[in-house]
């Protein structure tokens, strides 16, 4: 695969598809106006559930794939990856299976003993757990040992892109409202809290409220508490009261939570769009593959989309 790619945006999508065509082959580099820890990658909770993404026949083969990739990264001690036990839990009995489960691997009924109060049943699965702090240094890493250079730059337009490269992946994020430009894009905030891990190991999620989603996910010296979800809303400070609605709600969850010392909070505008956009298209004589909108599940799709994008760019040639 012998191409001059520039991939723009250094969050997870970026940096995993730099990856991906860097290994075929490509000469790739990546421009971006922040780079971690400045991303919003770098605030996600960042455990594998396909949440908040659509369609969903592709977001599966993506989370699929990506579930796979990040089971074997979790052998590597220096990669910030571990597979953690992980709880869907639910308030009535299901009716049929998670719709999610042809992703993960055995998928099965949680004993009851492991139920919170208020909850009849859930799903245990394994779920890789992905630590940012640590993963994205590593996967900056392992691109610059591909060849893969790093630029700090704002672009104005993928068409300013374009006259840089013969090819452009487009992995803006939400930055792609102006950069493709796409109006579907929208900002979906969502503030988290951060603690001190009491000594917890198995991430527990409640879906019940989709704009409450909670969630307890430990990372090993700290617990990331969430959530909140709020399409269109770009507000970036934190909220005193999300926070106490946030510890309320994962303290019922794990009540070993409630004298964890708070270490931050933690606000982030996730990129959402009706479908999530991996696609090619044609821009003056340049090829461009999009790759954004990802909504909740940016780290989740991360390898499936950049696989994707890699063989895209692979058939460009024949």
């Amino acid at each position: 695969m012998a191409h001059d790619v520039l991939v723009v945006g250094s969050g997870v999508s970026g940096l995993s598809c730099a990856h991906e065509l860097a290994r075929a082959g490509a000469s790739v580099r990546v421009a971006a106006r922040s780079q971690p820890p400045a991303t919003t990658s770098n605030v996600a909770a960042a455990f594998w559930f396909p949440y908040f993404a659509f369609p969903r026949r592709r977001v599966l083969s993506w989370a699929a794939r990506s579930w796979h990739r990040f089971a074997s990264l979790a052998e590597r001690p220096d990669a910030g990856v571990r597979m953690a036990e992980a709880v869907e839990l639910l308030r009535e009995p299901p009716a049929n299976r998670p719709w999610w489960e042809d992703a993960a691997v055995d998928v099965t009924q949680a004993p009851t003993d492991w139920l919170p109060p208020g909850f009849v049943a859930g799903w245990r699965f394994v779920a890789p757990v992905v630590d940012t702090r640590r993963y994205l240094p590593w996967l900056i890493a392992q691109n610059e040992a591909l060849g893969v250079t790093f630029e700090r730059r704002e672009l104005s337009s993928l068409d300013e892109a374009s006259a840089a490269a013969s090819i452009v992946v487009d992995c803006a994020g939400l930055g792609a409202r102006e950069l493709a430009p796409d109006a579907d894009v929208e900002p979906i905030r969502g503030q988290l809290v951060q603690l001190k891990n009491p000594g917890l190991t198995r991430v527990l999620l409640d879906e019940a409220d989709p704009e409450r989603i909670c969630y307890v996910v430990p990372r090993g010296d700290d617990v990331v508490c969430g959530g909140t979800t709020e399409p269109g809303v770009d507000d970036r400070a934190a909220r005193p009261e999300d926070r106490e609605a946030i510890l309320r709600r994962c303290i019922a969850l794990e009540p070993r939570l409630a004298d964890a010392r708070i270490l931050a909070d933690v606000v982030g505008l996730r990129p959402g769009r009706s479908t999530v956009r991996v696609e090619a298209e044609r821009r003056n004589g340049t090829l461009v593959i999009h790759d954004y909108g990802h909504g909740g599940a940016g780290v989740t799709l991360s390898w499936g989309c950049a696989e994707d994008v890699a063989a895209m760019v692979g058939r460009s040639s024949r």
